[in-house]
């Protein structure tokens, strides 16, 4: 990324947070968990293990975290 760009959208980030305006990260994230909502899963992880299992996958979870994957 331009170094001048990345500046400009740090200097964005400091004045959203100066405001109390959610940055462009937390918009993200509020996105995400809106979109979770939604679907009826918390996380992308949630959601890959449901579909894994229904494809007859073995899955094993912690935190959010795939560690295991047996077919």
């Amino acid at each position: 990324m331009d170094p001048t760009i990345a500046k400009a959208l740090a200097l964005i980030e400091d004045h959203h947070v100066d405001h109390g305006i959610p940055t462009v990260l937390e918009m993200r994230d509020i996105r995400a968990k809106m979109e979770a909502e939604a679907t009826g899963h918390a996380t992308a992880a949630e959601m890959a293990h449901d579909t894994l299992i229904s494809m007859g996958y073995r899955v094993e979870m912690v935190d959010g975290v795939i560690y295991r994957l047996e077919q």
